[in-house]
């Protein structure tokens, strides 16, 4: 039987609380080179070689942002559209046919620089609108769920085929999810979703494929000299639909420093041999 629910999709589906929306500059203002376009809301590039469009961010306090909008990259391939807040680049968006919409969380102090990067292997048009900046409350953040939905962007693919969203009927649910094919090992790597610092979160996902494992883990990222953290386990993978959970905590400052970003990700890795795998209904939350 089919359940409905009702969410905000941007990117990642999230139960807000008290965001609120800051002003973004109109793309006529940003920085962009003569061989963009910019007309009715819509930045185009007709993409050849690297190239990049930026502006400045103007935030009203220092803690958690995020910034949406939609992109689509006609006859691109690879992870043609990556986003650079500061001085880092924070996330990186794979191919889209469709217009798809993409989450950046970050927290940085105002003003801060922003840009879209155009990367590719051959020829193709970026488009981008609808681009919205909101700051955050901790209440906004407590359940956040990825959401295939919202197509390609809410995961980049690390290692093996290009993953997709498709329509299913034969969940609970019905509605999209992940679909990763090919006999080689396979590696899903979700954007950046905000955690906070010794505080605990459950994981909990639904799987179904050929029959095989699935590696679950959740890590702050990695960095020059920083010591590493993540927590993970193995999970059985059937033709028929189930659904996992894990729970963990997210360490204190004190043991990691860098997880002061207040940023962790998840990924999800498919050996060798293992040919489907379907991912759907993805939920961080965290735990009274």
């Amino acid at each position: 039987m089919k359940t409905t629910f009702a969410f905000l999709f941007a990117g990642l589906t999230i139960t807000l609380a008290a965001a609120s929306q800051l002003p973004v500059e109109d793309f006529s203002r940003w920085k962009i080179p003569r061989d963009w376009k910019n007309s009715a809301g819509l930045l185009e590039h007709p993409f050849t070689k690297w190239t990049s469009a930026s502006t400045t961010l103007k935030l009203k306090k220092e803690g958690l942002h995020r910034v949406t909008f939609r992109y689509r990259t006609p006859g691109a391939e690879g992870v043609p559209l990556k986003i650079r807040i500061g001085t880092e680049v924070a996330a990186a968006f794979p191919a889209t046919e469709t217009w798809s919409p993409p989450t950046v969380y970050f927290r940085e102090k105002s003003p801060v620089p922003f840009a879209f990067i155009a990367e590719g292997k051959k020829p193709y048009t970026l488009q981008i609108k609808e681009m919205k900046l909101e700051a955050l409350e901790d209440a906004d953040c407590r359940k956040i769920r990825l959401n295939a939905d919202d197509g390609v962007s809410p995961f980049r693919t690390m290692k093996g085929e290009m993953h997709q969203a498709v329509k299913v009927t034969d969940h609970i649910d019905e509605g999209t999810a992940f679909l990763c094919r090919g006999n080689g090992a396979k590696d899903l790597r979700s954007i950046e979703i905000p955690a906070t610092p010794g505080r605990r979160y459950r994981l909990s996902f639904w799987t179904k494929g050929s029959s095989g494992t699935l590696r679950a883990t959740v890590d702050g990222g990695w960095f020059p000299k920083t010591k590493y953290w993540s927590f993970g386990e193995t999970m059985p993978v059937s033709e028929q639909w189930k659904k996992h959970s894990m729970e963990f905590r997210c360490p204190t400052e004190q043991e990691y420093p860098y997880l002061k970003r207040g940023l962790i990700s998840c990924r999800f890795a498919v050996p060798a041999g293992q040919t489907e795998l379907f991912l759907k209904g993805i939920e961080l939350e965290e735990l009274p």
